[in-house]
């Protein structure tokens, strides 16, 4: 009759790969919630905008506000979604976790 021993080295690099996995598996993967970044005030057509951003540059979404509240022309890849007079909020821009806004002052 045959052992069906596992050699011991074997055995605890097998636990100890096993544990690891777990722990990475059970890990929260998501990032804290932050508010979105204020990149100050921009005037377009003599109006004045607070433009607010999130996993973006200043300089970049305030480069991108003014293309788009001037000319209504959105960076590629993004979807723009126009705001009414039902609040000041003019538009919000988004291309998955970056996004842009602003807000009518």
């Amino acid at each position: 009759m045959q052992s069906w021993r596992i050699p011991r080295a074997r055995l605890m690099a097998t636990m100890l790969a096993i544990a690891c996995a777990s722990v990475v598996a059970l890990a929260p993967s998501s990032q804290a919630i932050v508010p979105p970044r204020n990149c100050g005030t921009l005037t377009v057509k003599a109006k004045p905008y607070n433009i607010k951003a999130d996993q973006l540059r200043c300089t970049t979404a305030r480069t991108y506000a003014s293309r788009y509240l001037s000319s209504r022309r959105r960076p590629t890849g993004y979807r723009c979604r126009d705001y009414g007079g039902e609040t000041k909020l003019k538009f919000r821009c988004a291309r998955g976790v970056k996004v842009f806004f602003a807000i009518r002052r």
